[in-house]
């Protein structure tokens, strides 16, 4: 019970009010700057790995509309711009040590059976109110069909210019089309048969072969007769059951939906043009038969039954044909990591199924919305090489174009679903050329390694769009230097120019805030340190000599040396437990108050500065990250810091503790 006497001793004492406060306040301070400072390397380490510097590569040069170099004032030439360049030589920009990483983007087609490539179109009210989504297909179809009736019907031509809205229906009996997906009604509507007036005219003789007559104002179909007819692509189709069957929804029957088409099968020699600020493809038409044709005219003709043989058996492929992007990283691409294409569910793909080349992919909430895909699916892909696609075509569409002949499969496999993005608008990047940005709303998206047939580099498209370097966070400055030093960025005729743009999703303007952070918790956390050190020492002194006098009377009245000290060892723990836990508690709160508000106040400058500059949906992602919040470890560690107080009471005591309890008594007594 000897340890009472000092308690008693001790909670008389006014000082022990002071101690603790002293404790109290030291501990919360330095608790505040622990967790200041953790939270700012913490911080710092994300901002490393959750920003990313990328250097947008266009290349620019003199060139004609084909991006071929041209010499200035020439006639072929249209200025200095940015094209893309199949085999440009990227080397000596990666082999700048500010560089991280790159990533060369490949394009493929991707057979899927049973899953038709469709386009979402609008939301159509049918019966009773009910509304269904309405779905475009995205490639040619080839029908075999019957009229229906006994007698020969006359399909009168309407060119555009005279377009005759209103009910003009072709009653036919559908027999099989190389889609086989759709179920097609009795009728289809026609007015100009998808030619121009100028293109009517050039079939005069095929039209007068096909009608058995001299008319060339109409097509004139007959009973009991089987034809053959290469239509466009069609817009009123609704899905019924399960996933892969489409129906026709008529929208009023003024649609030209009984209307012919070039297949994309017969455009050749396509290639980029630029004219202004725009990518388009050109392209040169082979020579096709037209488009209806009597199925017995085409099997006594072996050039024509080859031909008809061929485009069925392409588009039977092409109808369920998807767009394939393979890349090394997928936060590459231009559109991700500015924000206008974000992850929405499930998880990009990994680094380590980059380098395994998993059979995994990316689909778009486009694609889950009209294939009813979902994360986990595995879709049964057989790929072809294709070429980079920069926006719809009327004729050409947007889908990689499928040839038997010229575009056989490379690959095959069960990609596994691991992650859905969507799209959003892009603002803030005029500086770019307009395609550089655009992705299209049903890309895939898969590991370069998981095809087993590396492309060569020359045939790959360098382009904004198709190829992009990851800089070293805050490396911009260095790797310029290299690019001017190699003179690849200096402007000269004859040769294309890298030009780099550069996003940083916001690294530059956080991570300088964030430094600056750290520079304020490293010195807080000094000051606290020596306050601490400092009070401890003090506090310790003070309450040994406090205690010396109850020390000396319990030695006087039998005590040991060894309980005097555990007796006074034992109240300056209280005090430290009470000091420190009540001081982390404060601690705690003054670190979430305080850095939090310095945190957010930052941030809102920073959003401020950075709008317009960058595109703040990829930052807001980040931002979460980026907290001020206590550590319940560090905290315990820094509030054990206050153990330095009975540490240092130890060591006064020792110094004292081996004298005549006489001596310890104050002079007059004893």
């Amino acid at each position: 019970m000897h340890h009472k006497i000092f308690l008693k001793q001790m909670k008389r004492s006014k000082k022990t009010i002071l101690y603790l406060l002293l404790l109290f306040a030291v501990t919360a301070f330095f608790v505040t700057s622990v967790n200041l400072y953790q939270n700012s390397i913490h911080n710092l380490k994300v901002s490393e790995e959750t920003f990313s510097t990328l250097a947008v590569t266009e290349i620019y040069g003199e060139v004609d509309k084909y991006g071929e170099l041209a010499e200035p004032n020439s006639e072929e030439h249209i200025g200095y711009q940015a094209v893309g360049v199949k085999g440009y030589d990227v080397r000596d920009i990666l082999d700048s040590e500010a560089v991280e990483s790159y990533d060369l983007r490949s394009h493929y087609g991707a057979y899927i059976e049973g899953h038709p490539a469709m386009e979402y179109g609008y939301e159509q009210e049918v019966n009773s109110g009910e509304k269904t989504d309405i779905w475009f297909t995205r490639s040619n179809n080839v029908i075999r069909f019957k009229i229906q009736g006994a007698e020969p019907v006359a399909l009168e031509y309407n060119p555009d210019e005279s377009y005759t809205w209103g009910w003009r229906p072709l009653y036919l009996e559908i027999l099989e089309n190389a889609a086989g997906f759709s179920s097609y009604p009795d009728y289809l509507p026609y007015n100009h048969f998808g030619f121009d007036k100028e293109e009517w005219d050039e079939h005069e003789e095929d039209i007068k072969e096909l009608n058995q007559t001299d008319d060339t104002d109409k097509l004139i179909l007959y009973p009991d007769v089987e034809y053959i007819a290469i239509l466009g692509s069609h817009i009123s189709w609704g899905r019924i059951g399960k996933v892969g069957i489409g129906e026709y929804r008529d929208r009023g029957l003024y649609d030209d939906q009984f209307a012919f088409a070039k297949p994309v099968q017969d455009y050749t020699a396509i290639c980029l043009t630029y004219d202004g600020s725009r990518e388009e493809r050109t392209y040169e038409e082979s020579a096709s038969p037209f488009p209806i044709q009597r199925v017995e005219d085409v099997e006594k003709n072996p050039e024509l039954k080859a031909y008809f043989e061929d485009i069925w058996q392409d588009i039977s492929i092409q109808q369920y044909t998807h767009n394939v992007v393979a890349t090394n990283d997928v936060t590459s691409v231009p559109a991700f990591h500015l924000g206008s294409a974000a992850l929405t569910e499930g998880s990009l793909i990994t680094q380590e199924e980059y380098e395994k080349g998993a059979k995994v992919c990316l689909i778009s909430e486009d694609m889950v919305k009209n294939q009813k895909w979902k994360i986990g699916d595995k879709l049964d892909m057989k790929l072809f090489e294709s070429e980079y696609i920069p926006d719809y075509d009327r004729n050409l569409y947007d889908q990689p174009i499928y040839d038997a002949e010229e575009t056989p499969f490379v690959e095959e496999g069960e990609y596994e679903i691991v992650g859905i993005y969507s799209r959003y608008p892009t603002v803030g990047n005029t500086e770019l050329a307009s395609n550089t940005l655009e992705i299209l709303p049903y890309n895939i998206y898969i590991p370069t390694k998981s095809i087993s047939k590396e492309r060569e580099p020359e045939d790959l498209l360098i382009h904004g769009s198709t190829f992009s370097v990851k800089l070293k966070n805050g490396k911009v400055e260095d790797f310029l230097e290299d690019m001017e030093a190699k003179g690849l960025t200096e402007r000269k005729e004859g040769r294309y120019e890298p030009k780099f743009t550069f996003y940083d999703q916001g690294y530059s303007a956080v991570e300088s805030g964030l430094r600056s952070m750290n520079s304020t918790a490293k010195l807080l956390l000094l000051l606290s340190s020596v306050l601490l050190l400092i009070v401890c020492i003090l506090v310790a002194y003070f309450f040994w000599q406090n205690q010396r006098q109850t020390v000396g009377i319990f030695r006087l009245l039998g005590g040991t040396k060894r309980q005097a000290v555990l007796a006074v060892l034992r109240c300056a723990l209280i005090l430290t437990v009470l000091g420190g836990a009540t001081g982390g508690i404060l601690g705690c709160g003054v670190t979430y108050l305080a850095g939090t508000g310095i945190m957010e106040r930052n941030m809102e400058e920073l959003e401020t500065d950075m709008t317009g500059t960058y595109d703040m949906s990829g930052f807001a992602q980040q931002e979460a990250d980026i907290r001020i919040q206590a550590d319940p470890l560090a905290t315990m560690g820094a509030c054990s810091a206050a153990l330095l107080y009975p540490m240092f009471l130890l060591g006064f005591a020792a110094m004292d503790i081996h004298k005549e309890p006489r001596e310890l008594l104050p002079k007059g007594k004893g």
